[in-house]
């Protein structure tokens, strides 16, 4: 682990080199920390050059002087991230909040990416009210009041009986964000509109969605995918964190996707 200076901040940064392999960048949902990869660590690092860290406010990264965090604004921290550990273009991989932020620099600073994978999350978001609420509750109240109803959203009912444990971690995780980071990071959700600037991405683009995710949904994922040019979509049989509740099956996806292509039509595979 490292500590990275980006514009106010100390970032809590994990580099993992493998020379000769491209770079792989790994962007965080709301309210945790990196080690919400934990079970893609294995199988990634061993292809890929691998960083993960903590968004300002949350994990182990202090919270800076913005009391309201922008996209372009958390843009620039990942992007400075990638410069501290030496690595000018990287695949972009991320989880709600974290896709947000990954197809902002899709969009806005395509030199830097090789390949987009856009996981349950959406361009946006709206009402603007929910994220107020939310954002006083955090501030006042802490996020700890939040955190039941946001697992509840996060995993199937399945999943939270039959792996308390997993459910366990990111439940500790969330319990140790910031008010001030987490409800930072949900002004950027709430000022987001990115729907027309994703036409723009030009990296091929990989998105991930959760059949049974209430917060970014199987439409959102589909908006996406009808959006970027020749995105690809990929729906799991999970909820909102699919890279924990389906690991392997996102893992399979995720590397397919980055190494190679995905199930290349016939006749395309034939003229190749």
């Amino acid at each position: 682990m490292k500590q990275v200076t980006s514009q106010d901040v100390q970032l809590r940064v994990e580099h993992t080199p493998r020379p000769g392999a491209p770079a792989l960048l790994l962007l965080n949902a709301l309210g945790t920390s990196l080690e919400m990869w934990d079970d893609q660590f294995e199988a990634l690092s061993e292809r890929f050059e691998l960083i993960r860290f903590d968004s300002r406010g949350h994990g182990k990264s202090t919270i800076g002087t913005h009391p309201e965090a922008t996209l372009d604004l958390l843009a620039t921290d990942a992007l400075n991230v990638l410069e501290a550990c030496g690595v000018a273009r990287a695949h972009l991989c991320g989880l709600s909040l974290g896709g947000m932020i990954a197809m902002h620099i899709a969009a806005k600073w395509p030199d830097r990416v090789l390949k987009a994978a856009l996981c349950n999350t959406t361009p946006h978001m709206p009402p603007r009210e929910t994220w107020d609420t939310r954002i006083q509750t955090a501030l006042t109240q802490g996020p700890a009041v939040l955190v039941e109803g946001t697992l509840g959203r996060w995993f199937t009912p399945q999943f939270h009986q039959a792996h308390p444990d997993k459910v366990a971690r990111i439940r500790a995780l969330l319990l140790e964000t910031s008010p001030q980071g987490y409800a930072a990071c949900c002004a950027a959700i709430r000022d987001m509109d990115q729907r027309e600037s994703i036409k723009n991405i030009t990296a091929k683009t990989l998105i991930i969605g959760g059949m049974h995710d209430a917060g970014t949904t199987p439409a959102h994922a589909e908006f996406m995918a009808n959006s970027i040019p020749e995105a690809k979509l990929v729906l799991l049989d999970a909820a909102h964190l699919s890279n924990v509740e389906r690991a392997d099956e996102f893992n399979a996806t995720l590397i397919e996707f980055l190494q190679g292509e995905l199930a290349p039509p016939a006749a395309q595979a034939e003229k190749d």
